[in-house]
């Protein structure tokens, strides 16, 4: 039984009633379950790419960091498979996140409190009772002197939001040394059918994303940056969570969702080096 699971379980009906407006208040990116029946509405359930993840066995005992972990679904997944310390990094001011040139929010007006990140986090691991721990950093920031170092890090759909993701891969292999890196990943499925390691620059436009790699791309990235790919999935179809199924997509979204333009990503393991 999950801790969500547990602690929803002790809870009185006023109880879950009270935690069910809280909820609904935020904005969720993330849909985590946080009792039985009550989902957060966030816009992707990552419940089913999750059970796909080539994980690297039992995590029990495991020191784990997730990056870019936003409302922390992945931190609180390592937590549910047995790991015994988990550390979650992300950038609470979300306008310190790389941004092309002429797009960057004005730096002049502070950045409105309900954008800053964390609160969702600190939110959802207070009902699970999780004991993770958030930290506001940049990847490119993380220093095994300040951090530590880690047996298991999961980069989750952060890649392609980088200016420069090959620099955030080598900064991972300085705190993830003998360990095992797991790479979640936003493709492009066309591309994929391509042998050759690509990726496309700007790829899907208006989602701030830098790149958008093919598979072969990907894996040559993780390779360069100095870890041992061993073992990667196929494309998978990310879920979306109950804000998507809510929201108003317009024709041409949905229509490049159906034709796998949008919506598809690999999970890649590697082992990074002693």
């Amino acid at each position: 039984m999950s801790a969500g699971s547990a602690a929803g379980g002790s809870r009185s009906a006023a109880e879950l009633e009270r935690l069910r407006s809280r909820v609904a208040a935020e904005d969720w990116w993330h849909a985590i379950e946080l009792a039985p029946g009550l989902l957060t509405p966030g816009w992707w359930d990552l419940r089913p790419t999750a059970a796909r993840v080539p994980w690297p066995g039992s995590l029990a005992g495991l020191r784990c960091l997730d990056v870019g972990t936003m409302d922390g679904f992945w931190a609180f997944e390592l937590e549910r498979r047995g790991a015994s310390e988990v550390v979650a990094v992300d950038l609470v001011d979300p306008r310190r996140q790389d941004s092309p040139c002429g797009r960057s929010a004005a730096a002049s007006a502070p950045t409105p409190a309900h954008e800053l990140r964390g609160r969702r986090f600190e939110l959802a691991a207070r009902v699970l009772g999780s004991r993770a721990t958030y930290l506001d950093r940049s990847v490119y920031d993380l220093d095994p002197e300040d951090v530590g170092e880690f047996d298991c890090v999961v980069v989750g759909y952060v890649l392609q939001m980088l200016r420069d993701p090959l620099r955030a891969l080598e900064a991972l292999r300085g705190v993830c040394r003998g360990g095992w890196l797991l790479v979640i990943e936003t493709v492009s499925a066309p591309l994929s059918l391509l042998p050759a390691p690509l990726a496309r620059l700007n790829a899907r436009r208006g989602q701030l994303e830098w790149f958008v790699f093919n598979r072969a791309g990907l894996r040559e990235a993780v390779t360069m940056a100095g870890f041992a790919v061993e073992e990667m999935t196929g494309i998978l179809r990310d879920a979306a969570g109950p804000a998507a199924a809510a929201s108003a997509l317009a024709p041409s979204v949905r229509a490049r969702h159906a034709l796998g333009l949008l919506g598809r990503s690999v999970a890649l393991r590697a082992r990074a080096p002693r």
